[in-house]
């Protein structure tokens, strides 16, 4: 039942790392945007939409660290599982 729980979780990060993929899309008015920008010779950033950036590039990182931690713990319980269900001597004394 446990190694179902952990194939739970790790699908829910997969899940949750696609969803952050795609919020990182441009729409078409940031498009727009960024063409009226670049024809006015204002495409230098405010200090709002640095911190924007700084701060979804940092939740990127962090994102990529979690998943990263996240996938090693799911391996580490996986061996963990198999090595304590494996099958003990004919005799049901433990290995």
């Amino acid at each position: 039942m446990e190694k179902l729980t952990m194939k739970k979780f790790v699908l829910a990060a997969f899940a949750a790392s696609a969803i952050l993929a795609a919020c990182e899309q441009q729409g078409p008015a940031e498009e727009a945007g960024e063409a009226i920008d670049e024809a006015l010779g204002t495409e230098e950033q405010s200090p709002v939409e640095e911190a924007w950036d700084d701060t979804t590039d940092a939740a990127g990182d962090a994102w990529d660290a979690t998943t990263d931690q996240t996938e090693e713990w799911a391996e580490d319980a996986e061996e963990a599982w198999e090595e304590a269900t494996e099958e003990s001597p004919e005799d049901g004394a433990p290995e």
